[in-house]
């Protein structure tokens, strides 16, 4: 993390989206908050897709309200090495070719998947590749992205937001 521009903050968020694998996202509705934790992909523009259930519970939030919060970061025993990305926006469901362009991503990030697609081993896996092909997919579009690096220093970040369509360093 060494370039403080809104730029050098993107390039960061970029760099570490590709190097993770799930993001834990934040929900509520009425009466309660949930988080839960999936595999994604993520693009230039910073936003991340991933892939769930609609009866999952931070689903059926999201359809209640969209805004969600997110967090990205590799577990870590050593407190000075806490270094991950916390983000907040809003998700809408992909449809169409958006979808299948995701879904393309997902599968070459994922190759395992190819596998339990097309030659499962189980009943289990049977079920996954049949379910991976109508299973929707999400895409969550930040308007605020913190970096936190504790290697630079503790609570050490740097933060953009999203207004009227363009990025500002905060």
């Amino acid at each position: 993390m060494n370039e403080l521009s809104v730029e050098g903050v993107q390039k960061n968020v970029i760099q570490m989206l590709g190097e993770h694998h799930t993001v834990t996202i934040s929900t509520r509705d009425e009466s309660s908050v949930w988080s839960a934790t999936v595999f994604y992909v993520s693009d230039q523009d910073m936003n991340l897709f991933f892939l769930s259930s609609e009866k999952s519970k931070h689903i059926n939030h999201i359809q209640l309200n969209s805004e969600v919060s997110a967090a990205i970061y590799k577990d870590q025993s050593d407190w000075q090495k806490i270094k991950g990305i916390q983000l907040s926006g809003v998700v809408d469901i992909l449809e169409g070719l958006a979808r299948e362009k995701a879904m393309d991503q997902y599968l070459e990030k994922y190759k395992f998947l190819n596998q339990v697609i097309n030659e499962p081993r189980n009943k289990d896996e049977e079920k996954i590749g049949s379910q991976f092909i109508s299973i929707p997919f999400f895409k969550l579009k930040p308007s605020f992205i913190r970096i936190i690096d504790n290697e630079v220093a503790f609570g050490h970040k740097k933060e953009i937001r999203k207004r009227e369509g363009s990025w500002e360093l905060l």
